[in-house]
């Protein structure tokens, strides 16, 4: 994965973005509201066998974060310059244990389908039980990456044989 440009982020971002020391791919910022955000991206290869980045997001002291644009925007400006550096796939896999993960997703789906470039991207989101678990995961990618087709048919196949449907 090519590193972000954080100057690229924070002028784009309303919340100052900062890079974690010696995690290249880890970054966090604070909300308003004192709450800290993690964002992560983690090379997966369980739902797109051929791989694609998963994009996590983690409250870490999971303090209450009321609804707040501004982390709409600062999370929309972080996974644009992703894709400005990285034209591959992402994975967005919504935390599971405290049964909010359907929150997450719809959230974060709703965010993007608003983001103003969204006719630029493909996505799809896939929901089930794995383990006794509700799961939710989305597939995003520009419509340019060069292995999308491939990486849709890897992850429809993976979501169908883990998932119980």
């Amino acid at each position: 994965m090519n590193t972000l440009r954080l100057d690229y982020i924070n002028l784009h971002a309303p919340y100052r973005v900062w890079q974690k020391q010696n995690k290249p791919y880890h970054y966090y910022f604070v909300s308003d509201a004192g709450v800290e955000f993690d964002v992560d991206f983690n090379m997966d290869y369980a739902f797109v066998p051929s791989g694609a980045f998963e994009f996590s997001i983690t409250n870490e002291r999971h303090g209450k974060s009321p609804l707040d644009d501004k982390l709409k925007k600062t999370i929309i400006a972080i996974v644009e310059e992703f894709f400005e550096q990285n034209n591959e796939v992402m994975l967005y896999v919504t935390a599971t244990g405290d049964g909010r993960q359907a929150s997450r997703n719809r959230l974060f789906v709703r965010w993007f389908k608003t983001y103003e470039h969204h006719h630029l991207y493909y996505v799809q989101t896939a929901e089930g039980i794995m383990d006794d678990q509700m799961n939710f995961i989305a597939i995003l990618s520009r419509l340019t990456c060069p292995h999308l087709q491939q990486a849709i048919e890897e992850f429809n196949e993976t979501v169908s044989l883990l998932f119980d449907q």
